[in-house]
């Protein structure tokens, strides 16, 4: 007998835990989204099925499936599997053939095993008796047990008429289906920090629509092209959804700022107003929240008291800072992994305004007081002047 993957397993977590109603559509999402990524990458399928607590994927392509899959927000592991009648002699057969194929010499191994519903043998009938077969049939590999921390795992999953078994377990991206919350502003600009604040909010099943300043012309190299080539990457992570990218004129209303206020407040100006532009577009595209990617400290203009400043421009959309008490490393070890890192790092300096002695400690009231003298009605038109970019069309 040679055995065949045929099956994904897809598992997920926190889905699990919710109400009958809310699983129910989530792991309805969670299908639809499995679906659209094989498509995309020309995976072939005959079906995606859902049982209790699993997703599983019908193809002759496991390992190309299970790959693709555990990129989907939601999914924990996947699993190429082989799936055989759920007796306990093909469970051995099957289990045995895996072992024969992927097991290497003097290497530790275990046996795992979980059983669902009714069956004539145990989950330790399986452990016992395949774990016998492994070492008696293989015994030429010089192979000993190890349950703690073995080298090399055969796992079985037994449900109803079927039993699943497999090898290698691919980890997942985790989080919540993609549109099982609603749209969020993210601001990106070419840096390291926002597009991973950005995929942290996607990854709890928002839907992102990015916005990018061009300062302009207030700032050296390629920013924004940069900005577009992060946002596209992260857009490769959504399914069924369209996403969109606004790139914002923001030189007239940064000239504006420089010429009517003090200089060593310029930076708390600007991202006031960058959040008043995020609101416009939060009202045009109706998003719940405005994303940004500050860490408290990171710079002047993190400080506390600082983002108590900036977040009082608006005060009708919650501003969510997911990095906010990440230390950088963390950051760069996300963005590497999430596939932004290499083009944050081709960035130059995107802004040529911050003051060489920027305010720490900003007053609300002198900072509200010095505004009254900026034209904020320059913003209404900058928004109107607005490109936007669709990275994916939704279908």
């Amino acid at each position: 007998m040679s055995t065949q993957y045929s099956t994904v397993i897809v598992r997920f977590g926190e889905i699990g835990i919710k109400s009958h109603q809310t699983r129910k559509r989530m792991v309805g999402l969670l299908v639809r989204h499995i679906e659209a990524a094989l498509r995309e990458h020309r995976v072939p399928f005959s079906k995606v099925r859902r049982e209790f607590g699993r997703v599983f994927v019908e193809t002759s392509h496991a390992k190309d499936a299970a790959g693709v899959v555990s990129r989907i927000f939601g999914v924990v592991s996947t699993s190429p599997a082989a799936r055989v009648a759920s007796s306990l002699a093909e469970i051995l057969t099957a289990g045995v053939e895996l072992a024969r194929g992927h097991f290497e010499p003097r290497k530790t191994y275990a046996i795992r095993a979980r059983r669902f519903g009714e069956h004539d043998f145990s989950s330790q009938d399986i452990r016992e008796q395949l774990g016998s077969d492994v070492m008696t049939s293989l015994s030429n590999l010089e192979l000993s047990v190890d349950l703690d921390e073995p080298e090399q795992t055969i796992s079985v999953e037994v449900r109803e008429g079927n039993a699943y078994i497999f090898v290698e377990t691919v980890n997942g991206v985790g989080g919540m289906p993609t549109g099982s919350q609603g749209k969020v502003i993210c601001t990106i600009s070419s840096g390291l920090d926002s597009p991973v604040a950005a995929y942290k909010v996607m990854k709890r099943g928002c839907v992102p629509v990015f916005v990018n300043f061009d300062n302009l012309p207030h700032m050296e190299g390629e920013c924004n092209d940069i900005a577009v080539r992060q946002a596209e990457v992260l857009a490769q992570y959504i399914y069924n959804y369209e996403v969109k990218m606004y790139i914002i004129p923001h030189g007239p209303d940064l000239t504006n700022i420089i010429e009517n206020t003090p200089g060593k407040m310029t930076c708390l100006f600007c991202k006031r107003n960058m959040l008043r532009l995020a609101r416009e577009v939060a009202v045009i595209e109706d998003a719940d929240a405005i994303v940004t990617g500050e860490i408290i400290g990171e710079q002047a203009s993190q400080t506390s008291r600082n983002l108590r400043v900036i977040s009082d421009a608006i005060c009708d959309y919650p501003i969510l800072r997911p990095l906010v008490g990440d230390d950088k490393v963390d950051v760069e070890h996300l963005a590497r992994q999430i596939g932004t890192y290499r083009f944050a790092r081709e960035a130059t300096s995107c802004c040529s305004l911050p003051p060489r002695y920027p305010s720490v400690q900003a007053e609300p009231d002198r900072v509200k007081s010095a505004e009254e003298n900026i034209d904020l009605s320059l913003l209404q038109d900058e928004v109107a002047n607005a490109r936007v970019i669709i990275l994916r069309d939704g279908n």
